[in-house]
């Protein structure tokens, strides 16, 4: 028997946070927006448009597959409850890709002049925060299971 409770919950609220963040504008200038699925012009100034084409390529891909991906593993982990140990470190997988992404981001987007990152940066770090609620929750069902197995 496994108990199935809150985890589920973080779980999901971390996967839907993950997928938002593939998708709201992470940062921007006076002209362009960058989000994971591409760069969107909010003025009609094309100067820096070499530099939103070029920021475009680097940052469609590989930051969006990322983050689909550790969304994709937070869906996974939510149907492995009767595998406790392996939705742990699902969990734990997901926080370690989530740290490295934001990482990258960073480094990447650090030496750029005048760029503006928004509060949808905090999107993935509210996921870390629902992936360390999860652990908590299935470290107590294994708890809670290794107590019943005593008594047995």
């Amino acid at each position: 028997m496994v108990i199935q409770r809150w985890q589920s919950v973080y779980l999901l609220i971390a996967a839907i946070l993950m997928a938002c963040y593939a998708f709201f504008p992470i940062a921007g200038t006076d002209s362009i927006e960058l989000s994971l699925s591409g760069c969107e012009y909010v003025s009609s100034d094309v100067s820096n448009a070499v530099d939103a084409d070029v920021l475009q390529e680097v940052l469609m891909w590989p930051f969006l597959s990322l983050t689909i991906l550790i969304s994709a593993l937070s869906l996974v982990s939510i149907f492995k409850f009767k595998n406790l140990k392996l939705q742990k470190t699902l969990c734990s997988v997901c926080i370690v890709l989530t740290v490295v992404l934001m990482a990258s981001l960073v480094v990447l987007l650090y030496g750029q002049t005048d760029i503006n990152f928004y509060y949808s940066n905090l999107l993935p770090l509210l996921a870390v925060v629902a992936y360390v609620l999860a652990i908590r929750g299935i470290s107590k069902d294994q708890k809670t299971l290794s107590s019943y197995d005593r008594l047995r």
